[in-house]
């Protein structure tokens, strides 16, 4: 079979404030994410159905946070905590799943490809 990478992106608004060495007051972005998946097409010849992940981006993910405050289920609530939180909630019902890109801005990205 032949191997393919796809990859589905889906954005939100939320809030974040960060303690410490990054130490900033409450403010918002919005983050913008890709999940790419990775592995062999079926035989109708597609890897996974985008409506499918399109629908978890939606009803899943963007719904709890969209508007939400990060730090309420973040104790750190950076791009890379929430490239892991994203990549562990979609790896769980998605396990095609390669990595997930998470953006604050759209100079900066962090990428999170699973433990290795």
């Amino acid at each position: 079979m032949s191997k393919v990478f796809l990859t589905q992106a889906g954005s939100f608004r939320a809030m974040h404030s960060h303690d410490g060495t990054l130490a900033e007051p409450l403010h918002e972005h919005l983050f913008r994410y890709e999940a790419t998946f990775y592995g062999d097409i079926n035989e109708e010849r597609f890897l996974v159905d985008f409506r499918q992940i399109s629908n978890m981006f939606k009803t899943e993910l963007e719904k709890m946070l969209n508007g939400s405050d990060l730090t309420t289920f973040l104790p750190f609530p950076t791009a890379e905590s929430l490239a892991i939180w994203l990549y562990d909630r979609i790896k769980a019902k998605m396990p095609k799943l390669y990595c997930v890109k998470v953006a604050e801005s759209e100079d900066r990205w962090v990428e999170y490809r699973g433990e290795e």
